[in-house]
């Protein structure tokens, strides 16, 4: 009885330490707002459970409505991007930090997350440099830039 109780405890002990890496947010918008590439590189989707949206008129970095998100993209795109609301890390939601920029880095592109969790808005704008980001954004930011170049 007492090694049951011990391993029990012991069970408890591991899975009640255990703390959620990542959010779960309703929504996620993302993409590109600036940067140096070919034919434009203002790109911005919103992604939910069900739907991939494109903002093609790019009026959302500027406005903040989710009503220009118009454009539905078609389910294979969807697809590629539905995972990217399950990567979100625990740690963007704790910060106060929404800019993670390196103004020497040599890339003039900045991107954009924002999410909607519990009914609160959290957005970011960042770099991906490694000057620039921290380690708790850097895999999800890698994500989200090699999930746009796949829908783009």
């Amino acid at each position: 009885m007492k090694k049951f109780i011990l391993s029990l405890l012991v069970f408890t002990i591991i899975f009640s330490c255990k703390k959620d890496e990542f959010v779960h947010p309703d929504y996620l918008v993302f993409g590109s707002i600036q940067g140096n590439c070919p034919n434009g590189c203002r790109f911005v989707y919103y992604l939910d459970a069900t739907k991939l949206l494109e903002d093609t008129t790019v009026k959302y970095i500027s406005d903040k409505n989710l009503n220009d998100f118009k454009k539905t993209l078609p389910n294979d795109k969807f697809l590629l991007a539905k995972d990217l609301l399950n990567k979100v890390p625990v740690a963007l939601t704790k910060t106060t930090k929404t800019i993670f920029i390196d103004l020497n880095a040599s890339s003039p592109s900045l991107w954009y997350a924002e999410i909607k969790l519990n009914g609160k808005v959290y957005g970011w704008t960042f770099d991906n440099s490694l000057s620039g980001t921290p380690s708790y954004l850097k895999s999800f930011a890698d994500e989200m830039i090699k999930t746009t170049g796949l829908i783009r």
